[in-house]
């Protein structure tokens, strides 16, 4: 399989998340930490188990790396979980047009603390990437007799915390991925975010709760967390085939304009699409930029 088709494919296993989490968040009755960790329990860690033995994993353990994979596997749960919560409150194009501004932590964190060149295309780029943001924020959200407008104004609020969230959580990784190579990485560091939301999901567990799951559920999350893996399958191995990381991240920015024009196709999200695709064009200029 060439890098093309994978880059391909993760375009489509990336709309298909955001998706079906935005679906199954719509329907979920359970409490909001369970669909994530069920989804990496179920699926996205054991897929990750195999494919981490079937490259084969090399790590160089101490301290530190134990300290980066338990840092990095923490922030990233909570992307995770208030990801969900997130897109459980807004449409898809708000939310991702918000969660883009990830890049702009992880730009800002690399020149801090890993002593990355921060140069004026990533400043262009992040201006860019801000005003999308910006934009989308100021949507207005469908309104809903049976929701305050303080449900999406915290559903905004979560998207910013998980595009920080979600920020830092890459710094570290990027930290960790210099003690070990991506097999071992699939194991390990997706075994710390397995378990980083199953202990987020412990505060809500009661046997209420317990009794309350249905098969559906079950289903739903395992379908939500074999796409994830995919997702991240289809990613990494178009990043090692192709070998030039700036090329594939500039690529994987048409994921934002892809997702907006899904969410108005699929599931009739036809509020602000013109707001959206104009706050889409910016972000998808904003993260090629950073990449020049």
């Amino acid at each position: 399989m060439s890098w093309q088709i994978a880059l391909a494919l993760f375009f489509i296993t990336n709309t298909a998340q955001s998706l079906w989490q935005r679906a199954y968040s719509q329907k979920s009755e359970l409490p909001e930490s369970y669909p994530p960790a069920l989804s990496y329990v179920l699926a996205l860690l054991p897929l990750s188990i195999v494919v981490g033995l079937f490259i084969g994993p090399t790590i160089s353990w101490s301290p530190w790396l134990i300290f980066l994979l338990i840092v990095e596997g923490v922030f990233i749960a909570i992307f995770n979980w208030m990801m969900f919560r997130a897109i459980r409150r807004l449409p898809v194009a708000i939310f991702q047009l918000i969660s883009q501004s990830y890049a702009i932590v992880t730009i800002t964190l690399g020149w801090i603390l890993l002593s990355e060149t921060l140069t004026v295309p990533q400043i262009i780029g992040a201006v860019f990437l801000l005003a999308a943001a910006i934009i989308a924020t100021q949507a207005p959200v469908p309104h809903d007799e049976n929701k305050p407008k303080a449900y999406h104004k915290l559903g905004i609020m979560l998207a910013v915390c998980a595009a920080l969230a979600l920020g830092i959580g890459l710094v570290t990784e990027k930290a960790a991925l210099h003690y070990t190579n991506v097999g071992a990485y699939f194991i390990f560091g997706f075994g710390t975010q397995a378990i980083a939301l199953a202990v987020i999901a412990l505060k809500d567990t009661t046997k209420k709760v317990l009794k309350s799951i249905r098969p559906h559920d079950l289903r739903r999350s395992l379908i939500m967390g074999a796409i994830s893996a995919f997702n991240g399958f289809f990613y990494v191995y178009a990043l090692q085939h192709s070998d030039n990381i700036s090329l594939i991240t500039a690529l994987c920015a048409f994921c934002l304009p892809l997702a907006v024009v899904a969410a108005f196709v699929i599931l009739k999200e036809r509020e602000n699409i013109a707001r959206m695709l104009i706050a889409a064009g910016l972000g998808t200029l904003g993260l090629i930029i950073t990449t020049l």
